[in-house]
């Protein structure tokens, strides 16, 4: 049963790629912009901005390209191939889907990882895997081009290559300690009528048992191998990577080592040798590919021996791109930081580790609460020299935190792969007894997840992208239509969605400049996009201004110019108002769409006077609630009466 209960989980994962209209949240703009983004503009030529982590300024380019490549770039080169073949129509529909399910499908590795892992250590796998798969973590981060998907499924790489290298010993300690057990109880028997009130044990108390030697094993070197290379790629991936294999990584390379002879010594060097190799190999060849990819060594020198071994010198290493060291470069600058948002150092522990794992990090603290009452009084060199799987997945949870927490830039994506150890932790506590459903609270809670972060969240600015594609690729009746499309207090819009090539244009750009004069010869309709952010409304107003100013932006005969404006329906009230030079007509709306950073007010009663129609007074219910939680388009119309009054 728990093997259907989780196959249906993975359905229900993958439905969500390919119904992207269901779970069109829009979480981060890095699930655009650190993958789809740039890749879409490599393989279909498409205009898009390319951020700052992909530029070749200083610090450098901070974005590995394997891993963008090998899952978003795969699947658009298929969309490509299908859509040269004919089968298929390169859509915004299609651009969000095959991204996402060659994301969904790396999500997989975690779980196949878990299972292996549980069932090394004689746990519920159908259990592990029932509260992983439906963990709106899982659901909605892992369906989503975030780099953080692949972090997760390495983490869990490693943590199951370590496992199952010491599953023997593991085993072995927990016979040890059910052994311990029955001759407690065949003690007891022998004085009944001697009763004494003893203190319930721990989860981690019930599983501490002497560190037994770890025998070395015939496949250390390979496992050693893999170790090497899931590190290295993992940290090039994201450069945070080492956060999460610090813990069991030392935990494989110092075995049962508890003293400092030279046969200790000895078996530490070996096992680091043993990673060596695989790392070693991992490190050339991401920073080869990053290097030709940036343009900062000739790919030509890589297939010429000979011209190789002729520029081995400094030359080559200054020429070379390391991406995680100029992510270092970058990150340890809180002045580069603080754009990004400076949070206090305990945001992961007292915020997202609850915003994201809320009943399964309140089983953590009723743990550590539990193993505290009975771990007081005893003495801290034995707990320390006792092993557990539990205490190391302890560890596996807090070592991460603890060390991004030195990060003052802290979200909560930051911390996904943390999931991994507190599944198999608590797992079984989350289940129903002698049920393969999850309890009541964990479907509510992640149910309530899924609604927020993965339909609600900026939920109408994809839908939205694609509405704006129609509009700037309508037929051409007269004259063709130079369009600003300004994005207000919405995440940054991504521009491969409009799948346009060379007509997207910078703002304030002169047509009549040498740069942008192959456009004037098609006659093809332009787009601008001006992305306000967060700005007040002082510098929306003067933005529209400066556009519809021909001083300020030129626009050669025979284009004529439409600004629409995109904004949360939450700041609806600016744009009610009517205004000497222009109005804002309300022509679309996207539902369903909230703003954090600008919530909406419930049940308005305004009135508003440039269009009536739309006054929340006027509405009934359940068109109120579609109201605020919508993303609205205005088309900026100038204001036509004066120049008819200076006529007359």
């Amino acid at each position: 049963m728990g093997a259907k209960v989780w196959l249906c989980l993975v359905i229900l994962r993958f439905m969500v790629c390919f119904y992207p209209g269901q779970m069109k949240g829009y979480i981060h703009p890095d699930q655009f912009f650190q993958t789809v983004e740039p890749l879409a503009g490599d393989i279909f030529g498409f205009d898009h901005l390319r951020t700052w982590d992909w530029n070749a300024t200083s610090p450098g380019p901070i974005r590995n390209i394997l891993f963008p490549y090998a899952s978003v770039g795969a699947s658009f080169f298929a969309l490509k191939q299908l859509s040269t073949s004919g089968y298929i129509d390169i859509s915004g529909y299609t651009l969000q889907a095959f991204p996402r399910l060659a994301m969904t499908a790396a999500s997989l590795i975690a779980d196949i990882a878990v299972y292996k892992t549980a069932k090394s250590l004689d746990l519920n796998p159908w259990n592990c895997l029932t509260i992983l798969a439906s963990s709106y973590a899982t659901l909605a981060f892992h369906t989503r081009t975030f780099t953080n998907v692949f972090e997760c499924a390495l983490f869990a790489l490693v943590l199951m290559l370590v496992v199952m290298s010491h599953k023997d010993d593991l085993l072995q300690n927990k016979r040890h300690l059910e052994g311990n057990t029955s001759n407690t109880k065949s003690d007891n028997n022998r004085h009944v009528g001697k009763k004494r009130k003893t203190k319930p044990k721990s989860s981690i108390e019930k599983q501490a048992v002497p560190h037994a030697a770890i025998s070395s094993s015939p496949n250390e070197a390979l496992v050693g191998f893999c170790l090497g290379f899931i590190v290295i790629l993992g940290s090039f991936c994201r450069p945070t990577f080492p956060a999460f294999f610090i813990i069991p990584t030392s935990f494989w390379i110092t075995g049962s080592v508890t003293s400092g002879d030279i046969k200790a010594v000895w078996e530490i060097f070996k096992r680091v040798a043993y990673i060596v190799p695989g790392a070693f190999m991992t490190f050339i060849v991401c920073v080869a590919m990053d290097s030709i990819y940036y343009g900062t060594l000739d790919a030509a020198i890589l297939n010429n021996p000979t011209l190789l071994v002729q520029n081995l010198n400094l030359d080559l290493l200054h020429n070379i791109t390391i991406t995680p060291l100029n992510f270092i470069k970058y990150n340890i600058q809180n002045s580069n930081l603080s754009p990004h948002g400076i949070h206090p150092r305990i945001t992961h522990f007292l915020v997202n580790v609850p915003m994201l794992f809320l009943p399964l990090f309140v089983c953590f603290l009723k743990d550590a609460v539990s193993f505290y009452k009975t771990w007081h009084g005893r003495s801290l060199a034995n707990e320390i020299s006792l092993i557990t799987s539990h205490k190391l997945f302890v560890l596996m949870f807090l070592t991460p935190i603890m060390l991004l927490s030195l990060i003052p830039h802290q979200e909560p994506r930051y911390i996904l792969p943390v999931i991994v150890p507190l599944v198999l932790l608590y797992s079984d506590s989350l289940m129903k007894p002698l049920s393969s459903i999850p309890k009541m609270y964990w479907i509510l809670f992640n149910l309530i997840g899924c609604i927020i972060f993965g339909h609600f969240h900026q939920g109408g600015l994809v839908p939205c992208m694609e509405y704006l594609h129609k509009v700037a690729t309508r037929p051409i009746d007269n004259n063709p239509t130079s369009f600003h499309f300004v994005f207000f207090h919405t995440y940054m819009p991504p521009q491969h969605l409009l799948h346009l090539q060379d007509q997207i244009l910078p703002p304030f750009a002169n047509l009549s400049m040498e740069k942008y004069q192959h456009i004037l010869p098609k006659q093809e309709n332009v787009v601008t996009i001006h992305d306000l952010m967060g700005s007040d409304q002082l510098t929306m107003f003067d933005r529209v201004d400066k556009i519809l100013s021909d001083t300020k932006t030129v626009t050669p005969k025979p284009y004529q110019k439409e600004i629409y404006v995109i904004s949360p329906a939450s700041l609806d009230t600016i744009f009610c108002r009517l205004n000497v030079k222009y109005n804002f007509k309300l022509i679309n709306q996207f539902t369903h769409h909230l703003s954090m950073e600008d919530p909406p007010e419930w049940f308005p009663s305004y009135e508003c006077v440039a269009q009536p129609d739309r006054s929340y007074s006027r509405m009934n219910f359940g068109d109120k609630f579609q109201a605020m939680l919508s993303l609205f388009v205005y088309k900026v119309e100038p204001v036509t009466y004066l120049d008819n009054v200076a006529k007359s």
